[in-house]
């Protein structure tokens, strides 16, 4: 990767994470960078990171794509403020920059708030919908679970805001690394005995990954909950203590088990909202499930047992290349548009 020759960055600002795609004039992948903050504590963090990617290139031609999702933080007093902020930290970078909205022309540097808050998840159905006849892209990430219908090349998607969306079943609010365990479920059976959550944040689905070594080192990258380090036993040690117990060998069988109904609880949610989804939309079961997000991988082992024309949205869009940055979807998928679009 070059990042020099950088001509379109799709930017993904994120309550948690800072996510950034950058392609060159042919289409090649000439920059990722994928960020952990927290916007929640303090906000003031928006302008210092994009001044740091800012800082990272010298390119007068180079254009920015932005969405957001941020808007949501506790810190900001409603949505709308929380994008007015956003927009502000953004309009701090010095090339050019427009905002991506769900309206028929998709970018511009001013458009309704309205129509720019938490519409990341739009740009990959935009992306995609004149590439598949019949779809449903589900990209797994680490906070969410975003679902995307496409019939007859068209995204047919009903929600456009997270209220709608999670009624709807076009959005699980539940994510690879930031869910807390009583998210997913509230009690678990072993031989015969139920155990009980705590609904306390002890530990998070991270830990549950970790312990069945599925989390890549490079989509780790946020703290954990009690800031301790990242072994499998601080990880046993941290679910456990959402169960009441101290952490010992004694209790490795248990928290095996506890893992894996989790995370089998969590990918069956997945799979079942798919079929309710095919059902609504009256798709085929044979359409396509496409897969992105940090999880993909994950998911696609867990699916392509239960569904049949099951496949990554790098390979959707015909190169290996794209497979990392398709962690990034939306960002991927942005600066695709602009390439498009330009």
């Amino acid at each position: 990767m070059k990042k020099e020759n950088t001509q379109y960055m799709g930017i993904d600002i994120g309550g948690a994470h800072l996510k950034c795609v950058g392609i060159d004039k042919s289409k090649n992948i000439s920059y990722i960078k994928y960020d952990s903050y927290q916007v929640w504590n303090d906000k003031k963090i928006l302008f210092e990171k994009l001044n740091q990617i800012d800082s990272e290139f010298n390119n007068n031609k180079l254009i920015y794509g932005i969405t957001m999702s941020a808007e949501l933080c506790e810190n900001f007093p409603n949505r709308k403020v929380g994008a007015k902020y956003i927009m502000e930290a953004c309009n701090s970078l010095k090339s050019r920059k427009l905002f991506y909205s769900n309206s028929s022309i998709l970018f511009n540097s001013r458009f309704k708030i309205e129509n720019l808050m938490s519409m990341n998840w739009h740009a990959i159905g935009k992306l995609c919908e004149n590439k598949v006849k019949n779809s449903i892209i589900i990209d797994f990430g680490s906070t969410t679970t975003d679902f995307l219908c496409i019939k007859n090349f068209k995204l047919k998607n009903e929600g456009f805001n997270d209220f709608e969306r999670i009624n709807n079943n076009e959005l699980i609010y539940k994510g690879l690394i930031r869910t807390p365990l009583f998210g997913i479920k509230n009690k678990i059976k072993f031989k015969k005995q139920n155990y009980n959550l705590i609904p306390e944040i002890f530990s998070d689905m991270s830990d549950i990954y970790r312990v069945k070594k599925l989390l890549k080192k490079n989509i780790d990258i946020d703290k954990t909950v009690d800031a301790s380090n990242k072994s499998i036993r601080n990880s046993m040690i941290r679910i456990a203590r959402n169960f009441g117990f101290d952490y010992d060998n004694s209790k490795k069988e248990l928290i095996m088990r506890i893992c894996d109904e989790l995370y089998s609880s969590q990918l069956d949610e997945i799979r079942k909202n798919i079929n309710f989804l095919k059902k609504k939309y009256k798709l085929s079961r044979k359409c396509k499930i496409i897969l992105s997000g940090v999880g993909q991988e994950i998911l696609m082992n867990y699916l392509n047992k239960k569904f049949d024309d099951t496949i990554f949205l790098f390979e959707l869009l015909g190169t290996q290349q794209y497979k990392e940055a398709s962690y990034h979807a939306p960002a991927l998928s942005i600066a695709l548009l602009l390439f498009e679009k330009n």
